[in-house]
């Protein structure tokens, strides 16, 4: 019924859709890109369309995470990151995400997952050149 895949760039408007900061055209190009570049992962449901996905930006974070509202409560997100974490540690590459914390569903997954919460409210790169 669900098979584990990778985001087609073509989705990028679906995750736009549903991303809390996404909803314009700068955001879905952004998304674009990222599912173009940057390792991914998704579930396909009966359909063969993606009903649960995260993504890696370019500061390496793992974010844009959604999953459909018909398919809560299946486990699928907590299979998803597991997975996402394991391939992420055989290409070297520590996990380092964002989670709203009003967000509490997602906060207990990231806890049984034995995630290390940082202590701040926001953490933000600023990259310079050198």
């Amino acid at each position: 019924m669900f098979k584990l895949s990778s985001l087609d760039p073509t989705y990028a408007a679906l995750v736009n859709k549903l991303w809390h900061f996404g909803g314009n055209e700068s955001s879905q190009r952004f998304i674009k890109r990222c599912i173009q570049t940057f390792p991914n992962f998704c579930v396909l449901g009966p359909e063969g369309t993606p009903v649960s996905w995260s993504l890696m930006d370019h500061t390496g974070e793992v974010w844009m995470g959604a999953i459909l509202p018909e398919y809560w409560g299946h486990g699928l997100v907590s299979h998803l990151l597991f997975v996402y974490i394991q391939a992420l540690d055989k290409l070297g590459i520590p996990l380092y995400d964002h989670t709203d914390r009003a967000n509490k569903i997602i906060q207990k997954i990231r806890h049984n997952l034995h995630h290390i919460p940082m202590p701040y409210d926001w953490n933000q790169w600023n990259c310079v050149s050198l």
